[in-house]
Formats: C-alpha cells, structure tokens, sequence
C-alpha cells in the first residue's frame, strides 16, 4: 500500500546508522553519555574564565584582529592595516585582550609582534562563521560596519 507524501516529508528510514545517531546528538553531550541522560556540570572556575573570556571577545574590532592573527604572529602595524583602525585604538584593544590572557606578545626592537594564546579563540571563531549571520543574508556588506569606534 503506497501513501502519498507531502512535498515537506522526507522518508526516514527504519534504522538509523551509529554515523547519523552521532550527527544527531545535542551539541556538547559526549558519544558515552546516554541520550537523556544529564550532560556534565562545567566547574565553576571554568564557567568564569570562559565568561571572561566570551566578555573580551565582545567587540567587533577585536574579534577582527583575533581573525588577523589567526593565521599566526603580526605586528601592531599589520593589524592597524587589516582592521583600518587607528594605531592608539588597535594598541587598546589588544591590551583588553592581553589582559584576559586572550593574546600574547613579544617585542623584537621597536615592534611588538602578537599572537592568539588562549586555545578557544580558533573554536569561537569557527562557531562564528558557522552561524546564520543576518547581516549577510541581507545583503549587508561587512565595510559598512564601523569598527573604528571606541568600546
């Protein structure tokens, strides 16, 4: 006996494979936790630093020099060329973030050379770009946005 489907149905099939049961996990629940089951707590001194370190990345223009440096060491000069900011705003945002531990440096003469130190950085990004951004779907081109003014 055939049945008719909608044009919103898909067929699913009687059994799911261990590949599609692990693709339909909620995210951050580990493959030997059972489904249902209550995901891990995160420790609290976690649950702060990771706070703190979501509260630095809040600004557009430091999430823009965070994306300079990903692919790996430059120097404040550098990054006041890719983000188009001024030198005293870039030099005050990456102190923000080299406080929180975000970023680190080293000098070699009179130029100071920044790198990513904090691991979570490349995964926030990542999350980032995989987001459903509104702002491109719209059409709104990413220049428009003003990354120049002050936190």
């Amino acid at each position: 006996m055939a049945t008719e489907l909608r044009s919103n149905q898909r067929v699913r099939p009687a059994t799911r494979t261990l590949e599609a049961t692990a693709l339909a996990r909620p995210h951050g629940v580990p493959h030997g936790v059972p489904d249902g089951a209550a995901k891990p707590t995160v420790a609290p001194m976690v649950m702060e630093r990771a706070a703190r370190v979501i509260r630095v990345l809040g600004h557009p223009l430091r999430l823009r020099l965070l994306e300079a440096l990903e692919a790996g060491e430059r120097n404040v000069t550098d990054l006041v060329a890719a983000s188009g900011a001024s030198q005293a705003l870039v030099s005050q945002h990456l102190a923000s973030l080299r406080a929180e531990g975000v970023v680190g440096f080293r000098r070699d003469g009179p130029r100071v050379y920044y790198r990513i130190t904090e691991p979570k950085v490349h995964r926030i990004l990542d999350c980032i770009r995989d987001c459903d951004m509104p702002e491109l779907a719209e059409g709104r081109d990413w220049a428009e946005l003003d990354l120049t003014r002050e936190a």
